[in-house]
């Protein structure tokens, strides 16, 4: 089990900028890590209009606060976002995102990155492995519910759960992260034991349970790589 926070990260320059600034992704896990997926904490400013267009990659994003409006630039179609929503984009999904209020996201991509891309021209980072089967384009979904599962064929599976209180995640398959959005958490592993702060992500291995004593209401979103 290994503890990872935003505020950590950050002091070590594990962020990056961009769109001049006005964004920062925080490489939280990277393709370093070996665990199938990275993960960053995204800040956006409210005003912000960003095309993307992720050619090699799914990313999975797990809004946490603001609202914006995200709009499928191939098809036509648009959304309004808000601090409940999972979005998916992958390789055919030119995208652009309009930020109404100041955003923070939990931005999933498979396969990894590296932790040091910025985006080119076109809105896209360069490959970085296989990417997932996923055939069908972008979608939207209510995180509360709805997760992701395998059957999205993005390469990984999210679960968003509110808790407080004693809570065990059970070992899975595959290794997994759990990250923590407000409050505190005694976490326990099989061999190690720790307190966790908010905007921290616990990183576990392959079949190895843990527990999470969650001192108030905290959303607890889980990610695990598809085998």
């Amino acid at each position: 089990m290994i503890v990872r926070s935003v505020t950590e990260y950050q002091a070590l320059g594990r962020t990056v900028e961009l769109a001049d600034g006005r964004a920062t992704s925080t490489r939280l896990i990277t393709a370093r890590d070996g665990i199938g997926f990275s993960l960053a904490f995204v800040t956006l400013e409210e005003g912000l209009i960003f095309d993307l267009w992720y050619k090699h990659h799914w990313e999975t994003n797990v809004m946490l606060t603001g609202s914006a409006r995200l709009s499928d630039l191939g098809r036509g179609k648009s959304w309004d976002l808000d601090q409940d929503a999972v979005y998916l984009v992958g390789p055919t999904d030119r995208h652009r995102l309009e930020v109404q209020r100041p955003i923070e996201v939990l931005s999933v991509f498979c396969p990894a990155v590296n932790g040091d891309e910025v985006h080119d021209a076109d809105g896209s980072y360069p490959p970085t492995g296989p990417t997932p089967s996923r055939q069908k384009p972008m979608m939207v979904r209510n995180q509360r519910s709805a997760s992701v599962t395998a059957d999205d064929d993005v390469g990984l599976t999210v679960v968003v759960n509110e808790m407080t209180g004693a809570v065990r995640f059970p070992g899975s398959a595959a290794p997994s992260a759990h990250y923590l959005s407000g409050g505190s958490a005694v976490v326990s592993g099989s061999e190690c034991r720790d307190v966790v702060s908010a905007q921290s992500v616990v990183l576990v291995e392959a079949g190895e349970e843990v527990h999470f004593d969650v001192d108030e209401p905290s959303r607890v979103v889980t990610f695990v790589a598809d085998q």
